[in-house]
């Protein structure tokens, strides 16, 4: 038996963010058309205090795509030098039910995750958004601005984090960046500072109380919010969520893991019916997006199985004309 490996530095080579947009957009599309089967993944929790590990099983019927991806989050990593999210992806075939390949999943997991905002922000922000607010300089950051300056013409980046030193870093990083060095960015002191001038803002934290005070906000503004995936876990405050017309990746998994969502409607202050599509749904054109340029619209993903997997048939795919991946016998 046969199969490939593929390590990080090998799955950018094969997938860019922009071609990375095109396949999550499709792997939402056939979730929501019930194409793709990908069931609320199993948590394991594990010693430390927010420390679990996930398994994700994925099988999208119209490309075939089948596999599942196991992910450790251990928050207080980053203390010793490593990364707080740390992941391996099986790829299968699914006519043969033979293992296809193994993939580094902590930079997999990095580019489905800002594939997944850069498709939310192209098709829920407006077209002329210019400023960009990042909550969070952690792993999921830098490949979380480059899938929103994927999707739209950013001029500024403000980064906001309770770790000052980390937002520096991450800032060096993006304007070190090919698709950062004509970008203006700079490092918030506070919530408030990273919300002026923003007509997007993305949430990408581990936090348990909301990061900005939604009372700030202006009208227009689109929110990509990615960090919290547990009921106790609340980046985004009710304020924010009243005012916003609410998106999600998944309703099911969502109602059973986002905190930003749960909380509000067990107080009360919304209702199920205020989740108005699936992004899949506005993909492919079931339900509308965004109607107004003063509307505040919110997108809330705790991830999916599908875009792990939809990523990963793609880097096998465009591999094997790039000569990337070493063939393992097992």
């Amino acid at each position: 038996m046969r199969i490939k490996v593929f390590k990080a530095a090998e799955i950018r080579q094969a997938l860019s963010m922009t071609e990375a947009i095109e396949v999550v957009k499709d792997a939402f599309a056939q979730l929501s058309s019930r194409q793709a089967q990908s069931p609320v993944r199993t948590p394991l929790d594990l010693q430390g205090q927010g420390e679990v590990a996930l398994i994700m099983p994925a099988y999208l019927g119209r490309t075939r795509a089948l596999g599942a991806k196991m992910v450790t989050v251990l928050p207080q990593n980053p203390r010793s030098g490593l990364p707080a999210v740390q992941a391996l992806v099986l790829l299968f075939n699914a006519t043969t039910g033979g293992p296809a390949a193994i993939f580094e999943g902590t930079h997999l997991t990095c580019l489905r995750t800002g594939a997944a905002t850069g498709a939310a922000t192209q098709m829920l922000s407006r077209s002329d958004c210019q400023g960009l607010a990042l909550f969070g300089a952690g792993g999921q950051a830098f490949s979380q601005a480059e899938g929103v300056l994927a999707a739209r013409r950013i001029e500024r980046i403000r980064i906001f984090d309770i770790l000052p030193e980390k937002a520096d870093l991450l800032a060096e990083a993006l304007k070190k960046a090919p698709w950062g060095r004509d970008v203006e960015v700079l490092r918030a002191d506070s919530p408030e500072k990273a919300l002026e001038g923003a007509d997007i803002v993305v949430t990408a934290t581990s936090s348990h109380r909301p990061v900005f005070n939604g009372k700030i906000l202006g009208e227009g503004v689109h929110i990509n919010a990615i960090g919290s995936f547990r009921p106790d876990m609340q980046e985004v405050d009710e304020e924010t969520i009243r005012r916003s017309k609410i998106f999600v990746d998944s309703v099911k998994a969502c109602l059973e893991e986002a905190g930003d969502l749960i909380i509000p409607l067990h107080k009360g202050l919304i209702k199920k019916s205020d989740i108005l599509a699936e992004l899949g749904e506005v993909i492919s054109g079931e339900k509308p997006g965004r109607r107004s340029e003063e509307e505040v619209t919110y997108f809330k993903s705790v991830g999916n199985a599908v875009q792990d997997i939809s990523v990963a048939q793609a880097i096998l795919q465009r591999a094997e004309k790039k000569g990337l991946g070493l063939d393992v016998e097992l």
